[in-house]
């Protein structure tokens, strides 16, 4: 396993600083002592997000200068709903949009996709809204298959959001290339708080528990540090040994959530979690 950091944790520096791109936020990254970074694409009929580019030959400059920083690009970061139906034509658009990424990361080496499934819709039947987003992963699955590419599905919408909906999407595709994401604490407000109960906890690692065998990429959101350096929340050691006992070898990619300064706590807390994964291996 190895520490990474999402392009995400530098959406304040994107937005506040019209000069900044994915080259300098690579720069930035290496030099907090990262060995890794998912980068966002975007939506469906927009311009390129984080990455900036939509082409092969842009990712791979991209890519090239990743690899002259000494990261990984493990991941592409789709910003996918397969389940909004008021609009029909924007559905279709983001299926053909993860089949879009699909075959970029296939052409640049990239071995996964992050995406969605979809957001349930006031008014709307939630069983159709689910089928809708069935209907998607199975289109999106022949793509995934023949460009040998995960499509590593986040925890993150309100329809399949809890650990055992994510596996039994798995499940019921049997495709190798369809896996999983995980990212903890989502769905969990009340993990972070200071009066945060031990069944509030536990939560969140059994839901891990139940993703981590399927995962080829992850997530950790960083509120902040303890007095130690340690992310807060976090029992690191479980957090890590969870992923050991599930076989998984991938990325631990930071999402920073803290407030004010989102980059401040980022290289403290990849120390801390980078010796945990030592530690783990003695």
């Amino acid at each position: 396993m190895y520490v990474a950091v999402h392009s995400w944790s530098f959406r304040d520096r994107f937005k506040q600083d019209s000069a900044f791109d994915v080259f300098q936020a690579m720069d930035v990254a290496a030099g907090m002592g990262f060995k890794g970074m998912e980068i966002m694409t975007g939506k469906a009929n927009m311009p390129p997000a984080d990455i900036g580019t939509e082409t092969v030959e842009g990712l791979r400059k991209v890519l090239r200068h990743a690899d002259k920083c000494g990261l990984r690009i493990h991941s592409y970061a789709s910003y996918n709903d397969f389940s909004y139906v008021a609009d029909e034509t924007w559905r279709l658009a983001n299926i053909e949009y993860v089949k879009q990424w699909l075959r970029l990361a296939g052409e640049t080496g990239v071995p996964n996709i992050r995406m969605l499934t979809g957001y349930l819709v006031e008014g709307e039947d939630p069983e159709r809204l689910a089928d809708l987003v069935l209907e998607g992963i199975a289109e999106c699955i022949p793509v995934a298959e023949e460009a040998g590419v995960n499509m590593a599905i986040e925890n993150h919408n309100s329809i399949f959001m809890k650990g055992e909906e994510i596996v039994g999407l798995i499940k019921r595709f049997g495709s190798k290339r369809l896996t999983a994401c995980p990212d903890p604490s989502n769905g969990f407000r009340n993990f972070f708080k200071p009066d945060a109960t031990p069944e509030d906890q536990e939560a969140v690692y059994r839901n891990l528990e139940v993703m981590a065998p399927y995962a080829t990429a992850s997530h950790l959101k960083i509120r902040g540090l303890n007095p130690d350096g340690s992310p807060v929340a976090w029992d690191l050691k479980r957090l890590v040994g969870i992923y050991r006992e599930a076989g998984y070898d991938g990325s631990i990619t930071f999402e920073s959530v803290a407030e004010g300064d989102l980059l401040a706590p980022l290289a403290q807390a990849r120390e801390a979690v980078e010796k945990a994964i030592a530690e783990a291996d003695d």
